[in-house]
């Protein structure tokens, strides 16, 4: 339950791939850059910290395997908040993470070509 199955690598120039490994570089060796097409619209996966506070769910419960905040289809991210939420109140990890309130929030991609 990743949400990245539909994800398409985006065809890149020599010169992109080039930037792109420049950027790694700079960036240190614990971080590789991943290219990927644009979509119009994800669904983020998010937390509430305080009021009016939100961060992504992958930042909020990094002790969770492979959860990931953004997704490409609206079902996919409503069907991993419901396991997210389930999680969190069967869950054995000792500490037992905080449950928090979960939004999907959609995020437009302004760029978009489409």
């Amino acid at each position: 339950m990743t949400g990245l199955d539909d994800l398409k690598i985006a065809i890149l120039s020599p010169e992109d791939l080039e930037t792109i490994r420049t950027l790694e570089k700079k960036l240190g060796p614990n971080v590789r850059l991943v290219a990927v097409e644009t979509k119009d619209v994800l669904y983020a996966l998010e937390a509430k910290m305080a009021p009016n506070q939100w961060q992504r769910v992958d930042t909020v419960y990094p002790e969770i395997k492979d959860i990931k905040a953004y997704y490409a289809e609206h079902d996919t991210a409503r069907e991993v908040k419901g396991w997210l939420k389930g999680f969190l109140i069967n869950n054995t990890l000792n500490p037992k993470p905080i449950k928090r309130p979960i939004r999907i929030r959609q995020v437009v991609n302004t760029e978009s070509d489409n």
